[in-house]
């Protein structure tokens, strides 16, 4: 059997609980397809599929939407939907259901993990959630991880009526914010000159082509979601807004995440 995981990580939680969930859940095969990066996923090739993606203001982010809405339409092809958060999950579980079944998949287990807080917005705030996931958190993520390994063996075979997954009443009722909040958040864009090198990081982070090299970065607003990856992710720290400057940036995984879902 083979399993395809279609994620889409910012600063890299997301791509690291993937990971993980493919080598504690051996009974399938899996490919992780990075959405942002790797092309046109083979849906047909995989027997089951998963979507996973991290809450963005409290629902999926536009780039994973719309990468969703992009597939052919399924017959009830298995599916498993699955998001990291940092302060609140909000209605992204709910949301990624919803795009992913809209596209034909049946939807047949679900799960949202608490991980460190990636916005420079809400670890200035206090919200950082650096202990994350904590050791019940981790349980209920392995209690999951096992189900959807259990369930991966009933796949395909003919005497296998596996239930439809049911959001749980709170995750149906959790609100979610305009899109434009973090934009709007985030504001415009600089560059200091004397410490950016001209790597390029910032643009091939971008995920929606919203930055350009001419030598130093330019930014188009118009296109730009807020994501803070170009912020997060300068290795000399030479892209800030009005009001962050050197301050808040989390360019990949904290050290004791990386040792929390090491498999």
């Amino acid at each position: 059997m083979k399993g395809l995981i279609c994620f889409y990580s910012g600063m890299g939680n997301t791509r690291l609980a993937c990971r993980y969930l493919a080598q504690k859940a051996p009974s399938i095969e899996w490919t992780l397809h990075n959405i942002v990066r790797d092309g046109a996923p083979a849906v047909d090739a995989a027997d089951i599929v998963g979507f996973a993606t991290f809450a963005d203001y409290l629902g999926p982010p536009r780039r994973f939407i719309d990468f969703v809405n992009s597939l052919p339409r399924q017959t009830n092809k298995p599916a498993f939907v699955f998001n990291t958060f940092g302060n609140s999950n909000g209605a992204t579980l709910r949301r990624i259901h919803s795009v992913v079944k809209a596209r034909g998949f049946r939807v047949i287990a679900g799960h949202a993990l608490h991980m460190p807080e990636s916005i420079p917005t809400m670890i200035r705030l206090g919200l950082a959630s650096a202990q994350a996931p904590n050791p019940s958190e981790m349980t209920a993520f392995n209690r999951f991880v096992a189900e959807l390994d259990s369930l991966c063996t009933r796949v395909g075979s003919p005497d296998s009526q596996i239930p439809e997954f049911r959001l749980r009443l709170r995750e149906r009722l959790m609100p979610t914010f305009p899109r434009k909040s973090s934009k709007v958040l985030m504001g415009k864009k600089h560059v200091d000159a004397g410490l950016c090198t001209k790597c390029g990081i910032c643009a091939l982070s971008c995920p929606y082509d919203a930055i350009t090299l001419n030598p130093l970065p330019r930014f188009d607003q118009s296109m730009c979601y807020g994501c803070w990856a170009c912020y997060n992710k300068c290795p000399t720290k030479a892209i800030y807004t009005g009001t962050f400057r050197g301050i808040c940036h989390y360019p990949e995984p904290l050290p004791a995440v990386k040792v929390k879902l090491r498999a």
